[in-house]
């Protein structure tokens, strides 16, 4: 099935109400810190007091869940018992697997189950394979997963499914007395439609607390590598959005025929499955789709599944791993590729004897990439692991500066060794750029908790505090540069823009500044004081909420422009100072505007080689200059603040006015004086 708008939608509009869960399921992390039936957080308990939150009425309850209240407990304990989730806890106290499919993704299935048992949605005594590929609506994948693996290279999921099917099934022959008969069709069948339909659910920070699957008006929405929709997660106390849906399924599977009223009311089977719950009204957090893009009537209306700064080969590979099916979306039958795809998996030639051997377009030797992602991801690992930023940091900076080796053999049998480097667009880069902005953050609290006072501590940690700001501003210039090619980025960036923001101004409140001056008296900085900016409207329409809006699209495309403008020009007055500490962070010249990596490819090696040179270390007047301290704080501080105003910007097209990242906003530019001038 499919979506389609009933008529013509603007960007950063909602498309729905808050759809309700069918039904949801905390991670096994979050059990004892959020309510299993509202996700609300739950205070931390008191060590000798009896807990201020509810656990299920049973005498035999191993007390895994917890409530934030007599109503949620009165709600979802007896779905606890009932569904057999209880005596899955009593077979499973630990999660079965680490991975695909989660504890989370069996324990939701078995409420699935229970669900469309009590609906008569699943009649077990005669079910066979045809009533098992679509319940209530929803579709399974369980013939294509569970039938067809052996035509494939891979059947590990199929025997993970059979695996977490029959842990279930011995839950639920637990719960009635019986034993296991070998029979878990039902089950496995379920949980293939989880690992199909089910999202995870996050907070409003951004933290991810479990996994959920939606009524039909969601999870009928198909996936595309360039969507025209986002969602958001709300809950009962911050709802709002429009009370009609302005999507509604195609009229038949292929949606060839016409998506108004009278097609679907004259379609009783479509009829009866727009809602497997009737209209009742689920606990857990509600979804509400919305536009990112502009949506003409009749235009389906797509989600993407996967990370969307990733590579074609990549994406598809996730897509089919997890889901069975190979993309065939506008992005991935571009050919020539798009833009964003070409840069995403861009090298640039150092040798230019081997240049005709392979380009960017088609240079994606399988086992050279196998080698840097792997070594991206140990990087990774020692920060998130080992708690090592230090060493990540290191092993980063090698892999994005360092030349890498593609061995090529001639026709004549020779062996060419091409050098290369990865594009600063490389997906590789990005998201090493991404990690070394918080693993250098990360290195400057571990600094300041060791000795916030010391001399030598505190310049450390402002020279750390440089580098995150640098890589965070790389990063946000970087993928807004690929969302001029493609606006379906718009969900990252706004939050990349936001991190700048945050690590600029704080590198601006640090107390280190006067012992830059050499012990030099540093006139207090009163930032409020001073015009955040004369040049655009921002912080104007930032007070107004971006509202009094006639042309979406217009308004877009006016407040990236008003932006881009602005930042491009102070971030020249402060790259160097931001840049001072050399490594790769001394091969871009401008991290806003990528016109000069045009301008240099496929020459790579000049410019990389000019980086590094004794003649690009040159002084930085910022430092050096007591009088051009204030000058620098003001450029950083404007810098900060209209990323912080952009990032909320983008998230109000994505989530709506009252989205936390314009609340968030609100709060840190309160905190500095800016809402009161």
């Amino acid at each position: 099935m499919e979506m389609r708008a009933k008529e013509a939608i603007s960007i950063g509009q909602d498309l729905t109400p808050p759809i309700p869960p069918l039904s949801l399921c905390l991670h096994h992390s979050t059990l004892l810190s959020h309510c299993s039936s509202c996700f609300s957080p739950l205070p931390p308990p008191p060590s000798l007091h009896y807990p201020p939150f509810f656990s299920p009425k049973n005498p035999n309850s191993n007390h895994s869940i917890r409530y934030c209240s007599l109503q949620c407990s009165s709600l979802d304990s007896p779905i606890h018992f009932s569904s057999s989730e209880f005596h899955f806890f009593h077979l499973f106290p630990q999660p079965l697997y680490t991975n695909f499919p989660t504890s989370s993704d069996l324990r939701l299935s078995l409420r699935l189950l229970h669900l469309f048992q009590t609906l008569h949605l699943i009649q077990e005594s005669n079910g066979s394979l045809l009533n098992l590929e679509r319940i209530g609506g929803l579709m399974t994948n369980f013939r294509k997963v569970m039938f067809l693996e052996e035509h494939c290279n891979d059947n590990d999921l199929s025997g993970r499914i059979r695996d977490g099917a029959k842990a279930l099934a011995a839950s639920r022959r637990m719960r009635v007395g019986l034993e296991t008969n070998g029979e878990y069709t039902v089950e496995a069948a379920v949980l293939c439609l989880v690992l199909t339909n089910a999202v995870e659910v996050y907070d409003k920070d951004g933290r991810s607390l479990g996994v959920g699957v939606y009524d039909v008006p969601f999870s009928w929405v198909n996936h595309s590598c360039s969507p025209n929709a986002s969602y958001r997660f709300c809950t009962a106390s911050d709802s709002g959005g429009i009370l009609e849906s302005r999507i509604c399924p195609a009229a038949t599977e292929t949606g060839a025929a016409g998506i108004g009223h009278e097609s679907i009311s004259s379609n009783t089977e479509l009829q009866k499955s727009m809602s497997v719950i009737g209209g009742s009204e689920a606990c857990g957090p509600k979804i509400i789709l919305r536009s990112i893009k502009g949506i003409q009537r009749s235009e389906e209306v797509l989600i993407s599944y996967t990370d969307l700064l990733q590579p074609k080969v990549m994406r598809q590979s996730e897509l089919w791993s997890k889901y069975r099916f190979s993309c065939c979306c506008k992005r991935c039958r571009s050919m020539p590729m798009t833009y964003m795809d070409h840069c995403l998996q861009e090298i640039l030639i150092l040798n230019l004897d081997s240049s005709n051997m392979a380009t960017g377009d088609n240079f994606y030797e399988e086992h050279v990439m196998e080698k840097l992602i792997d070594c991206l991801d140990d990087a990774i690992d020692d920060f998130l692991s080992f708690n090592n930023p230090k060493n990540c940091c290191e092993k980063l900076e090698i892999l994005l500066t360092q030349d890498h080796v593609n061995v090529l053999l001639k026709p004549d049998g020779e062996k060419l060794h091409q050098l290369f480097r990865l594009h600063p667009l490389h997906h590789v880069s990005l998201h090493a750029i991404l990690t070394l902005a918080s693993a250098y953050k990360v290195s400057v609290s571990e600094l300041l908790a060791l000795d916030p006072e010391g001399h030598e501590h505190q310049t450390k940690a402002f020279s750390l505090s440089r580098k995150s700001a640098a890589y965070s501003l790389l990063l946000a210039g970087a993928t807004q540069h690929l969302l001029e090619s493609e606006s379906s980025l718009i969900v990252p960036v706004s939050n990349f823009w936001m991190t700048a923001g945050e690590t600029l101004l704080s590198l601006v409140r640090s107390s280190t500044w006067n012992l830059l001056s050499m012990e030099r008296h540093v006139e207090e900085f009163s930032f409020s004081s001073h015009q955040i900016c004369g040049k655009c409207t921002l912080l104007d329409r930032f007070r107004d909420k971006f509202a009094d809006c006639h042309d979406e699209n217009a308004e877009f495309a006016d407040v990236t422009s008003q932006f881009l403008s602005c930042v491009t020009d102070t971030t020249s007055k402060i790259w160097d100072f931001l840049t001072k500490e050399g490594g790769y962070l001394k091969v871009v010249e401008d991290p806003i505007n990528f016109r000069w990596l045009g301008s240099r490819m496929p020459s790579f090696s000049q410019f990389a080689t000019h980086a590094t040179s004794p003649s690009a270390d040159k002084t930085d007047s910022g430092l050096e200059a007591e009088d051009n301290h204030n000058e620098i704080r003001v450029n950083l501080f404007l810098l900060g603040i209209h990323c912080l105003i952009y990032g909320a910007f983008l998230s109000t097209v994505c989530f709506g006015p009252n989205s936390p990242l314009m609340s968030k906003v609100e709060s840190l530019l309160s905190v500095e004086g800016i809402l009161n001038g």
